[in-house]
């Protein structure tokens, strides 16, 4: 089965393709999407494992291939040619791997927000795993909503308040936690291959963006500013996930970062 997608726009404006983080689904873009609608053509996929790809389950030795794999044929199915990547956190890990590996002349840009660029060392990434299968055992095994609560109780969801960890929890619990383990191992970051060298030299337009209540990507962030030439925008007042935090300043961030981006790579044409 093909990956579940939603379509909003005129396909003969410009092609934004949104993949969400985990845990999430094609409806956690729709604040951003019902305000880029007018000037880009917006495609939504449910990554395997989330929303109404739950068919799609990618091996646990060559889950970013798989996924990439199934992106390619959900954006065959739906003629796009030339797009543009808009991923947050695992959906930004999964956008960077498939413009590193793939050689795609249709890929355009990359938008990432909150996304990890990888790991360096064997013990980071041993590290990694298993924290990573500690979690996929707790999805697997327990109540979702119970998973989910102590999922959002991480560090880097410190931003939210009670409240809005409740809402959030509610708009989640309708996952189901063994999807979610195999997608979470498969696509673990302890097997997301460092992409650091590949922002270093690529010619590709590529944007990244961060809530500066997020220390931890801050801090990423800041490497990447310092090492690579990808534009790097910090996002008042939000935390890990900023398209749902500020859906507004996000829609313009891209509108801006996309007539930048479009301007300077038809100038080097010209």
């Amino acid at each position: 089965m093909p990956l579940f997608s939603q379509v909003t726009g005129n396909p003969k404006n410009p092609t934004l393709v949104f993949l969400h983080g985990f845990l999430g689904n094609t409806k956690d873009w729709n604040a951003v999407v019902e305000l880029l609608k007018k000037d880009f053509y917006c495609v939504c996929i449910d990554l395997p494992g989330h929303g109404l790809s739950l068919s799609s389950a990618p091996p646990l030795d060559s889950g970013f291939n798989y996924c990439h794999q199934q992106i390619k044929q959900c954006l065959a199915a739906l003629k796009i040619e030339k797009f543009s990547f808009v991923g947050y956190s695992l959906g930004g890990r999964i956008a960077v791997d498939y413009a590193r590996t793939q050689d795609d002349d249709n890929l355009q840009s990359l938008i990432l927000e909150s996304s990890h660029t990888g790991l360096n060392s064997s013990s980071e990434k041993e590290k990694r795993f298993k924290h990573d299968l500690n979690w996929a055992r707790r999805f697997a095994r327990q109540n979702i909503t119970d998973s989910l609560y102590e999922w959002y109780e991480q560090a880097v969801f410190s931003y939210l308040s009670c409240q809005e960890k409740d809402i959030t929890i509610g708009k989640r619990s309708d996952n189901y936690g063994v999807y979610l383990a195999n997608m979470l191992l498969a696509t673990s970051l302890s097997k997301q291959h460092i992409s650091l060298p590949f922002l270093q030299k690529t010619k590709l337009p590529i944007a990244y963006c961060f809530g500066e209540k997020d220390d931890k990507f801050k801090a990423l962030a800041a490497k990447l500013a310092s090492q690579t030439n990808i534009n790097v925008t910090a996002f008042s007042g939000s935390g890990h996930n900023i398209h749902q935090q500020d859906p507004l300043q996000y829609s313009s961030f891209i509108k801006q970062y996309f007539l930048t981006a479009f301007l300077t790579t038809r100038d080097k044409n010209d």
